[in-house]
């Protein structure tokens, strides 16, 4: 937290082109969560940051990182779950270890300067009451 956020360049799931956090600096907040379909907590946080996603609006931009899966893996999994938020492939890893990813799920917020700042691994019940109050008071 307070460190510049490093750069994300990953291809959508939903068009072969690619997300570039770059282009969001100045204009948006962003919500990052990177999961993997097999996870259990990542499966409890999504719908939670789904409705945010809808009450926030556009000053923020959420969206899920998938790591180290296949394309039609995750493909199928956004829509049996009817995820709404856009996701894109981190298919080795790459851009989870950069922000220093251990564990699934990670979820971090990049402020609109490029500035990490909010920084959460895990998800129980109720974390979701941290975060909001944490977009609420950028």
């Amino acid at each position: 937290v307070g460190k510049k956020a490093p750069p994300i360049s990953l291809f959508k799931l939903d068009n072969n082109k690619y997300f570039r956090s770059k282009e969001l600096i100045g204009k948006k907040n962003l919500v990052v969560s990177f999961f993997a379909t097999w996870c259990v907590p990542c499966a409890k946080e999504i719908p939670e940051l789904m409705k945010m996603s809808e009450e926030f609006g556009n000053d923020f931009q959420f969206m899920l990182i998938d790591v180290n899966e296949k394309k039609s893996i995750v493909k199928k999994h956004v829509a049996e779950k009817d995820i709404t938020i856009q996701v894109v492939l981190d298919k080795y890893g790459k851009v989870f270890k950069s922000f220093g990813g251990e564990s699934l799920p990670l979820l971090v917020v990049i402020n609109k300067n490029g500035i990490i700042s909010y920084y959460h691994n895990g998800y129980v019940k109720g974390d979701e009451k941290k975060l909001r109050k944490h977009l609420n008071s950028l």
